[in-house]
């Protein structure tokens, strides 16, 4: 019987090839990702990283200059000083809402450091995460101290599919009846975290497996097969080393961390002199964008398939690795509450949210815009996950067939009806350190690039026909935030709105006519990973008013992600996992090249209405919601915001603090052409203002006000302890 492709890549020799090293790619998100597989020991052990880029470096310097990225990330890393028992770090935990003297999580939160909280308990911040013990981490403590805490070529014997590097199951210090573990590995067996290990100890040991190759020039065939000589004589040289009975496999995977223009160029390099020996695979990864449009995407795409097989291509998207996309996956079917309501008898709209308040300044920019950018890979990838049809199984095929037929069922889109764009422009409270867009030097002062993009999308498909799909991106807006949200049609026959002969339920309704407004599904990518729903429930005291409320879905999910990352036992970042599937050979999330060419045909007639001028750019300010014309558009079709007024900070956002508690500033605020809500405040370091910074006379956020108008400081006391319960505020 073969062994799985996770268990049997272990087993042979790997070089992993990174050309475009020296990018900010490379050294913001891949090395500090290979080096946290490295660390948690998911990279196989015989594994050699070689890195080429233009400069002429050699290992030394260029370890030298990944080591001081590395020992920044480190650093920055929040469960990783919260492990060291930094009091700066900041371990993100959303409280759970039903965390009380009944709650059934309370034994596993006290093993992370949180003892839970009593059932009257005022909500208090959680301490931070301690470091994992052998009870935190289970059965992956030892692997932890055979693989990654330990250097990785002396490896315990009793494990037979992480062999030394030399071949042997037993090294002579094994033999000798002596632990082939080095002291570090010792710490590890203890119990003690990886986080809590000396950055510098394991930035070296993981520098011990890096190579630097200069590769000036690789934009023709011919100079690609020069210049990528010297990487190919690295790899053969580490192949050689390793060839032994043991090591059957020797596998490459060259990622191509460059221009688009040169991946044709470097992909015929490394089928011609590349390409790995006998009974191991090669295979490329491939950063977006993948053309600039339908034609150059199909050209690459037709000259790409001449050498190279789909199984062994993989154009990576970040957004497909994060753990919210593939927890939409599992939500949407294997949750019998959820599959009924998927389809367009009960959804009214579904909104997919890209917001940055950060601007840009790239080059690169300038040439694709927001649609190219982020609208035609990230947010119509997320579309076809959250639209399609159940797949026939979990094959990464079948996954990626499900996701073509939505694409290709996407109604042509009318641009001059369907579509937004926009171009942001300085803050007129501080123009000098918040230009606009124009203002930079690297832009064209006559650029049409659109910052901002709103557009409307139909599936032509009996479950989503009718259906809006709103895709939103845009940068240097008043936040950050990626989110889906799948909003619900009114109640039909709602027996608690007033009879005043409307229909509450009807297209185009008045939020004032909505009561406690429609129901929602959110899922939030970031800055936090959220879920939760939006419901109504009855308002508390006399009567049936009903009111919005939420219910979190995520509180232990996220625990025990954290859990897991602090234990080494899961990559939790997207790119550590889609790099790790890379190597496993998981296509599942990666984009064919057939659902890349459907994305092009969508956007295609958007970019060129753009750029024609048949659809206006319209200006915004920099720091606010966007164009006031995208707001429009959103209404038109049907999407309502019904904000809800809650006591948790994490889940807030400016689409859904209740309107009362958005303080708003005099000058630059606009209202919303939808719901009336205005722009939030923009402090001096150009963040938005939360509802926490709005408070009653006695101090209070607004954000822990209850709907009764009492003061969440009445209800618990000065002290945190319950007193006797308010009479509620004469009328």
């Amino acid at each position: 019987m073969p062994l799985p492709a996770h268990v049997k890549v272990r087993r042979e020799c790997l070089s992993f090839v990174v050309l475009g090293a020296t990018g900010n790619l490379a050294q913001k998100k891949l090395l500090p990702s290979l080096f946290n597989l490295y660390a948690n020991g998911h990279l196989p052990p015989r594994t050699l990283i070689v890195c080429a880029g233009r400069p002429a470096h050699s290992d030394a310097e260029f370890n030298r200059i990944t080591a001081a990225g590395l020992k920044g990330f480190l650093d920055g890393a929040s469960v990783a000083k919260a492990a060291r028992g930094d009091p700066s770090a900041k371990v993100t935990r959303q409280q759970s809402l039903s965390a009380g003297i009944d709650d059934l999580d309370l034994e596993f939160r006290a093993s992370l450091g949180d003892p839970g909280r009593g059932k009257r308990d005022p909500p208090k911040d959680k301490p931070p995460l301690p470091p994992p013990t052998l009870r935190d981490i289970g059965g992956c403590a030892n692997t932890s101290a055979r693989s990654s805490y330990a250097n990785l070529t002396d490896l315990d014997a009793v494990n037979t599919d992480d062999q030394g590097v030399n071949g042997s199951s037993q090294t002579k210090e094994h033999k000798a009846g002596r632990s082939p573990l080095k002291p570090s590995a010792a710490v590890a067996m203890s119990g003690i975290a990886r986080s809590q290990c000396p950055p510098e100890f394991l930035i070296d040991e993981f520098l011990e497996r890096v190579r630097y190759a200069c590769v000036p020039d690789c934009a023709t065939a011919s100079a690609a097969n020069t210049h990528l000589s010297d990487v190919f004589d690295i790899v053969k040289e580490h192949e050689t080393k390793n060839e032994t009975g043991n090591a059957p496999g020797r596998n490459r995977l060259f990622y191509l961390a460059m221009p688009h223009e040169l991946y044709l160029p470097a992909a015929d390099a490394i089928h011609r002199n590349g390409r790995s020996p006998g009974n191991g695979w090669t295979r490329i990864v491939v950063e977006k964008p993948f053309g600039s449009d339908l034609i150059s995407a199909r050209a690459m795409h037709v000259s790409l398939k001449e050498h190279w097989a789909e199984r062994d291509l993989y154009r990576i998207d970040r957004y497909l690795g994060k753990e919210v996309i593939d927890n939409l996956l599992v939500m949407r079917f294997a949750n019998r509450m959820l599959t009924p309501i998927w389809n367009r008898e009960n959804v009214a709209n579904v909104q997919i949210v890209f917001k940055d308040d950060l601007g840009t300044t790239a080059e690169y920019f300038d040439k694709h815009g927001i649609v190219r950018d982020v609208m035609q890979n990230h947010l119509l990838q997320i579309m076809a996950v959250l639209a399609m049809d159940r797949p026939v199984s979990l094959d990464p095929e079948d996954i990626r067939d499900a996701k073509l037929k939505v694409l290709r069922q996407v109604a042509k889109v009318v641009p001059t009806t369907d579509v937004v764009a926009g171009q942001y422009v300085a803050d007129a409270k501080n123009p000098e350190k918040r230009p606009g867009y124009k203002e930079n030097a690297s832009v064209p002062k006559d650029s049409r690039t659109p910052t901002y993009a709103m557009v409307v999308l139909n599936v032509r498909n009996e479950r989503w026909d009718g259906v809006p799909f709103i895709l939103k991106a845009g940068k240097a807006l008043d936040e950050r935030r990626s989110e889906i949200r799948v909003q619900l049609k009114s109640t039909p026959g709602d027996i608690f709105a007033e009879d005043d002969g409307l229909s509450r339920g009807r297209f185009g309704a008045e939020p004032k006519d909505l009561g406690a407004g429609p129901n929602e599904f959110v899922l939030r990518i970031q800055p936090h990973e959220e879920m939760y729903m939006k419901l109504t429930i009855k308002e508390p005291g006399l009567g049936v008013r009903p009111v919005p409320s939420e219910m979190e879905l995520s509180s232990r999910w996220r625990e025990e992600q954290e859990r897991k990352e602090v234990a080494g036992e899961a990559p939790r970042r997207a790119y550590e996992r889609l790099i790790l599937d890379a190597v496993n050979g998981h296509q599942a999330h990666f984009v064919r090249g057939d659902e890349l060419e459907a994305a092009w045909a969508i956007v295609d007639p958007i970019n060129a209405a753009i750029e024609s001028g048949e659809v206006p750019v319209h200006e915004y300010a920099r720091g606010t919601r966007g164009p006031k014309e995208a707001d429009v558009l959103r209404k038109s079709v049907g999407h309502v915001t019904c904000p809800v007024p809650r006591d948790g900070a994490l889940l807030s956002s400016s689409d859904d603090l209740c309107a009362d508690e958005q303080e708003t500033s005099d000058e630059g605020a606009f209202v919303n052409g939808a719901v009336g809500e205005r722009s939030p405040v923009r402090t001096p370091s150009g963040d938005a203002s939360r509802a926490d910074a709005v408070s009653e006379d006695d101090g209070t956020p607004k954000h822990e006000r209850r709907r009764s108008g009492v003061p969440a400081s009445v209800v618990w006391g000065k002290e945190g302890e319950e007193t006797s319960t308010p009479m509620p505020p004469e009328a």
